[in-house]
């Protein structure tokens, strides 16, 4: 199993402290957890996140209820810088349930847990447990009540006031025996499901629950909070990590080798800026957005059924991706049929490459992802983390995740190359390339983008999530995912075929990259 200890200066076994478990849900490895873990830290708390099995770089074992979870918490208890009479832990989302299953023996005992913390998730229960619980669940939290309840009622929601045995539960108010480990409260804040994690209002809501329910904060003079700056830094690797790359490619395109790529000379195709671009835009982008929830739930289960594609996230969006793919080639083939401005000749040209080019592109590729590899890799060992932007990571792979990274790379490079032939012929202006690269940026995005703004705007406005099943869990959580990766993708695209006028480049350096994020750190499906 994988995991990262945080362990405060000051705890030893002459003075041990208070532990805390943090237990990710869904696809979800021990990054998510970084920024409470690194609160509870600097506050004294000894903190261990992990990547429960089958995630990031733990093992992929048969499923149980707690995926690791149990063999962490017997972990924790051996060392002898533990107070093994103050340990906690915490679940976010699917990670309440495992954390649950670690925390509370068949029995209806505590196995040796004395306070409990959902994230996003989770309800109070018998309200004999003798362990105390907090709930944070914000005020835009997708996965709150199924469509049914709404979030702005939270406090006379019969799942909370049964449990704190209370007809009005106020927010941050602690109900029943907290001195005999029966004590229950409920936190909330203007965050949601995933950006609690990283919100100043949740992660205070961690810090002062375990004060309160497991043991005084050691480090009682530490009350700021520094964690937003480690989420900055993170970003700013991943940032870093993608100019890197640009900039390595560009270096080996003035290489004798790699020269002949630069296409300089060939004609180009120059947008025209009318109805049949911005109609482009629109059609693909509201196609997008309107087949998200279908096309994400049943690409999972028909590309599960193969077999050897083992991330079912993953699989969702691919087939995603697939759609979109061939509604382009229809859009790229209405535009053909229909589009009296636009010189086929010149299109034909555009497309037209050969196969040592295909390949040496393909090796321009490789070459930059390996050395981006290098310095991730460098970045975990030394430094002991990797570039990521919320959500989405670069991670270092285990072997299995490496042969699935070739695996899943085909399925990527059909999209991306697509999408860069419809892109650089409908929307480059030559001696404008920031609305060229603004006009790709939203191409890419705004499918992902409108539903996403579905999704929230329908919480905000009436209170109610539309997230009320599976098929619309997994595709907010790959539209999600799309939002964050286009940006990149946009930017490698557009730089590179500026520069060379070679639309192969970037689209094989995005699906180069686009499937190591992907597999990285998704849950694998164990197949015996």
């Amino acid at each position: 199993m994988s995991a990262k200890l945080w362990r405060p200066k000051n705890a030893s076994a002459e003075n041990p402290a208070p532990a805390v478990i943090l237990v990710p849900g869904g696809n979800a490895n021990l990054e998510y957890m970084s920024a409470t873990s690194l609160e509870l830290a600097r506050r004294g708390y000894v903190a261990i996140a992990i990547d429960p099995f089958t995630i990031g770089r733990s093992d992929v074992i048969q499923p149980s209820p707690d995926l690791g979870a149990s063999s962490t918490l017997a972990y924790i208890k051996q060392l002898d810088f533990v107070d093994k009479d103050a340990i906690g832990m915490v679940g976010w989302s699917a990670g309440v349930g495992r954390m649950n299953a670690a925390a509370i023996n068949p029995d209806g005992s505590p196995n040796g847990v004395k306070a409990l913390f959902g994230f996003g998730a989770g309800a109070p229960g018998d309200p004999e447990l003798p362990i105390n619980q907090g709930f944070f669940i914000g005020k835009i939290e997708t996965t709150y009540g199924f469509g049914v309840e709404k979030q702005r009622d939270i406090n006379t929601s019969r799942a909370f006031t049964a449990g704190m045995q209370t007809d009005y539960v106020e927010f941050a108010t602690w109900y029943g025996d907290l001195a005999n480990n029966k004590g229950r409260i409920l936190y909330t804040g203007w965050t949601g499901h995933i950006l609690g994690l990283i919100s100043k209002s949740g992660v205070w809501a961690a810090c002062h629950f375990f004060n309160d329910a497991l043991a005084p904060a050691p480090n009682s003079h530490v009350t700021n909070f520094i964690f937003g700056w480690k989420e900055l830094s993170t970003a700013l690797a991943m940032v870093a990590l993608v100019v890197v790359m640009v900039a390595l490619g560009s270096l080996l395109l003035k290489t004798s080798f790699f020269r002949p790529l630069l296409k300089t000379d060939k004609q180009v195709i120059q947008a025209q800026g009318g109805p049949v671009m911005w109609g482009m835009l629109v059609l693909f982008s509201l196609f997008g957005a309107l087949i998200a929830k279908t096309a994400v739930y049943n690409g999972q289960q028909i590309l599960n059924k193969t077999g050897f594609l083992q991330i079912a996230n993953v699989n969702g969006f691919v087939f995603w991706l697939l759609c979109l793919t061939a509604f382009s080639i229809v859009l790229l083939v209405a535009r053909i049929l229909f589009d009296k401005n636009l010189d086929k000749a010149a299109l034909k040209d555009h497309v037209r490459t050969s196969i040592p080019d295909l390949l040496k592109s393909l090796l321009l590729g490789l070459t930059v992802i390996l050395f981006a590899y290098f310095l991730v890799s460098l970045g975990d060992q030394f430094l002991k983390i990797s570039p990521r932007f919320w959500k989405v990571q670069l991670n270092v792979l285990t072997p299995k995740r490496l042969s699935l990274w070739l695996i899943y790379l085909p399925l990527y490079l059909i999209p991306m190359v697509v999408f860069n032939i419809l892109q650089t012929s409908a929307y480059y202006f030559e001696n404008r390339p920031r609305l060229f690269r603004l006009l790709v940026w939203a191409a890419n995005t705004l499918p992902a983008l409108l539903f996403v703004l579905y999704v929230y705007g329908k919480i905000i406005f009436t209170g109610l999530t539309p997230i009320t099943n599976a098929a619309m869990s997994r595709a907010n959580g790959s539209m999600l995912d799309a939002l964050l990766l286009m940006l990149p993708v946009s930017f490698i695209s557009t730089g590179f075929y500026h520069k060379t006028k070679n639309l192969y480049i970037g689209a094989f350096l995005n699906a180069l990259l686009f499937a190591w994020a992907a597999v990285g750190t998704d849950l694998i499906t164990f197949l015996g």
